[in-house]
């Protein structure tokens, strides 16, 4: 349970940052190599923050 609690409270968000921003990238060689990188900064912190949210309230209601 430990190791879940840990993983969820620091490496979802880094995990989840890491998948949009490949992503991301991988949309940006198939679209004519226009650059985004403010788009991509943001919509890798918000799916972090989304990600990390969903993972700990998963792990506190589980705590019940």
């Amino acid at each position: 349970m430990v190791a879940f609690l840990f993983s969820a409270i620091y490496l979802v968000p880094i995990l989840s940052f890491v998948f949009i921003v490949t992503l991301l990238k991988a949309i940006e060689k198939i679209v004519h190599k226009r650059r985004y990188g403010a788009v991509m900064f943001w919509c890798g912190m918000f799916f972090a923050l989304d990600m990390w949210t969903i993972s700990v309230s998963a792990s506190l209601s589980s705590l019940n």
